[in-house]
């Protein structure tokens, strides 16, 4: 099995305070990362291969797409989304949004360790979040079509991948099983210089779902999205410009490294769950919802701009707002899991 999680009281710091290690493991600021990743989306050539990837770097780079060709009906225009999607006039009456959810320190499963926190925290510092890139109509139109491989597996990724859209995901049952692993879209589902509602004057909406086959009762799964670039070694929702739903604890996470907050009931084998994101049509204070679903209907959400704990919650909105590129995001963590992605949906 992969490095054992515990909740052990281990003091750890941030910025702002001193809390116990959770689930996340927040960073201790002492250990340092070997590798240094590529702060930037590099080419890829095709689809992942289903090969097992053994390597040992944290080094996680997605692909930017396919080669050009032509497309019809889409508006391929791109145009650099505001700064901020989140606006709050100044003087104007608004409703008090309702009290912040308790955010746990630890996770009441299972918790990653200190060091990949810190290689976590270090890969988001040295790594800034990328601008919006420039894609073909081609490539927007395979976006639209939700036809999406995953991109190649980070070098954390013990298992394998199917080849093609809709892809399959496995990892073995015995031996060493799969480490923190964080599997991603090959192209994101909601481009920024394409698809923001304050330029297109209409709502955006992206989703994936999937079926889960297998999962021993000591791994786990997460369904999220992921800003880039994120580390390849962490789960959905545990960094910077990301989000995810945990199957352990049923719990969500954003930019959480911590216990996360109390969400939904666990889920396992034989679960099809799923989670979308909404970007309304304007309007200050409109905000960004995110929703879960289980067997094709809603079974919960959140603002992604809600109140939170001013101790324990980093900015939820960084990188997901709208500003930026957003890619489907798969985690994954110990042996015997087989997951198949149903659908992926922008629109």
């Amino acid at each position: 099995m992969p490095e054992p999680r515990s909740n052990a009281g281990v003091t750890n710091f941030r910025p702002q305070g001193i809390v116990p290690d959770g689930k996340g493991a927040l960073p201790t600021y002492q250990s340092t990362v070997s590798s240094s990743p590529s702060a930037y989306p590099q080419q890829s050539s095709g689809p992942p291969s289903s090969a097992t990837n053994h390597l040992t770097s944290l080094q996680y780079t997605p692909p930017l797409g396919p080669p050009p060709g032509p497309s019809r009906g889409l508006d391929t225009k791109f145009q650099s989304p505001p700064s901020a999607y989140l606006p709050t006039p100044a003087g104007e009456d608004l409703d008090l949004p309702p009290p912040p959810t308790i955010s746990h320190h630890v996770s009441p499963a299972s918790n990653t360790t200190p060091a990949l926190a810190d290689a976590g925290y270090e890969f988001c510092t040295k790594n800034p979040l990328a601008p919006p890139q420039f894609f073909t109509a081609s490539t927007l139109a395979m976006i639209s079509s939700g036809n999406l491989p995953l991109a190649s597996p980070p070098p954390s990724f013990i298992g394998t991948v199917s080849v093609g859209p809709l892809p399959a995901i496995t990892t073995p049952t015995l031996g060493a099983g799969c480490p923190d692993t964080c599997l991603m879209s090959a192209l994101p589902l909601y481009c920024a210089g394409y698809h923001h509602p304050a330029n297109t004057g209409k709502p955006k909406q992206i989703y994936f779902e999937i079926s889960i086959g297998s999962l021993p009762p000591d791994s786990t799964v997460a369904v999220g999205f992921v800003g880039c670039p994120y580390p390849g070694f962490r789960l959905p929702g545990w960094n910077r410009a990301s989000l995810g739903v945990h199957s352990d604890d049923g719990r969500r996470y954003c930019n959480d490294s911590y216990g996360g907050k109390d969400f939904t009931q666990p889920f396992g084998a034989g679960a099809t769950v799923g989670i979308g994101m909404v970007f309304s049509t304007a309007g200050p204070g409109s905000g960004v919802e995110v929703y879960f679903t289980r067997d094709g209907q809603k079974a919960g959400g959140w603002q992604l701009d809600e109140e939170t704990d001013a101790e324990l919650d980093w900015n939820a909105t960084e990188g997901l707002d709208g500003s930026c590129d957003i890619y489907a995001a798969i985690g994954v963590w110990g042996g015997g899991i087989k997951v198949a992605v149903n659908k992926f949906v922008s629109e």
